[in-house]
């Protein structure tokens, strides 16, 4: 029997992401940037994560990949450019990483 729970949170596809994401911050962020996450576990320690950022074109971008990286000032914003991705990967989770001007 397993009895490990296995807590799914929604990703930024999903709009409840989007209206926890606004609830948590008090203030909000300058601005943010699209994560996709992907695999498990530090690469090199033998794990497979491999996380990558849309880019401006509104594709993920490639590993080591030298393209812009598209910026969002809302999370109403990186929710709409996340659901139209066209290369997301499957299995992936989407978020966004923000940044806060001090």
């Amino acid at each position: 029997m397993n009895t490990q729970q296995t807590c799914k949170k929604p990703d930024l596809t999903d709009p409840a992401y989007v209206e926890r994401s606004n609830a948590q911050w008090a203030v909000k962020p300058a601005s943010m940037i699209v994560i996709e996450f992907s695999g498990t576990g530090d690469p090199f320690c033998g794990g497979s994560a491999d996380d990558r950022v849309l880019g401006i074109d509104g594709r993920i971008k490639e590993r080591a990949s030298r393209a812009e990286s598209a910026s969002f000032e809302t999370v109403e914003a990186a929710h709409a450019a996340a659901c139209s991705i066209p290369n997301r990967r499957p299995g992936s989770v989407l978020g966004v990483a923000p940044t806060w001007n001090r």
